[in-house]
């Protein structure tokens, strides 16, 4: 099975990445021991986070742990605030708890689905992934300098990690001002590629000349957009001409992502391909207009 960046999942990656999402389940279970409920919700915290420990970091099983753990802290957060504020009606305490169950199951439901198909996954507004790897992409750039022959192509892949890192923080703020729920989550979705993508050139150093011309492009290009979006989209005068904007962000942040994803899969294929031949041929097809 492929995902959509035409990277091959193995079959037992998408086996944990599945169990990961699952996991979540055990927090009705755990209900019925004699405890208080939140923390037994907490504690079902620590399934997906045993997962996540126990996989290799930049693995497609470890990335879905993480959304587990987001989709565990939800129902935590969830569970336990609805407790404390209902605590004295049963009734509206039962039906929040209702709630909150049949919101598990909704998201979780999409959450297999997708991981049965070994496509990435994430929950709306999750933040994780990107806490998390962000910890974990941290470089020890005297022992990745021993992998360059050359001084001035480790400086040349230094600054290109340094400038993804530069690009990522200013796209997460721009996307936080994203007036549109629907924007938002194709923003982070961008972002937790972005992030696989630097995982991958952190894994494989000297493969960071094949997503050069991404690299100069895409991250900054996509960050002034969104800058000037957010702008403009304040201006109630301009309320037409921003549902027009607002149909070709939505557009090109899905070919930002297909591109990304591609990029990160053939990084990792090991044919060879003219990567720059068609990322000039995606920024072609990128017109945002009245920008």
């Amino acid at each position: 099975m492929e995902n959509k960046n035409n990277e091959v999942i193995a079959p037992e990656e998408k086996h944990w990445a599945r169990r990961a999402h699952l996991s979540t389940l055990i927090t009705y279970p755990l209900s019925l021991l004699p405890f208080p409920f939140s923390f037994e919700v907490l504690g079902a915290f620590v399934f997906p986070f045993v997962i996540w420990l126990s996989r290799n970091k930049s693995s497609y099983s470890a990335s879905q742990a993480l959304e587990a753990m987001y989709l565990q802290a939800i129902l935590s957060f969830g569970y336990i605030g609805f407790g404390s504020a209902f605590s004295d009606d049963r009734v509206l305490l039962v039906f929040s708890y209702a709630f909150m169950g049949f919101l598990h199951l909704v998201l979780l439901g999409f959450g297999v689905f997708r991981t049965t198909l070994g496509k990435p996954h994430h929950y709306p507004f999750s933040f994780f992934p990107l806490l998390f790897s962000n910890n974990s992409t941290k470089q020890n750039w005297d022992s990745l300098k021993k992998q360059f022959s050359d001084k001035v192509e480790f400086n040349e892949y230094k600054s290109f990690m340094e400038k993804i890192d530069s690009h990522k923080l200013t796209i997460e703020k721009e996307v936080k001002q994203l007036n549109e729920v629907n924007l938002q989550s194709l923003g982070n979705e961008f972002l937790h590629s972005l992030s696989d993508l630097r995982v991958r050139l952190a894994e494989e150093p000297l493969s960071y000349k094949k997503a050069k011309q991404y690299i100069n492009y895409f991250p900054e290009t996509t960050s002034k957009i969104l800058s000037q979006y957010n702008r403009v989209s304040k201006d109630p005068q301009l309320a037409t001409e921003n549902e027009k904007r607002k149909t070709e962000l939505n557009q090109l942040l899905h070919e930002v992502i297909k591109t990304t994803e591609q990029v990160r899969g053939k990084l990792k294929a090991d044919e060879t391909l003219n990567l720059d031949v068609e990322i000039t041929a995606m920024k072609k097809n990128i017109e945002f207009g009245g920008y």
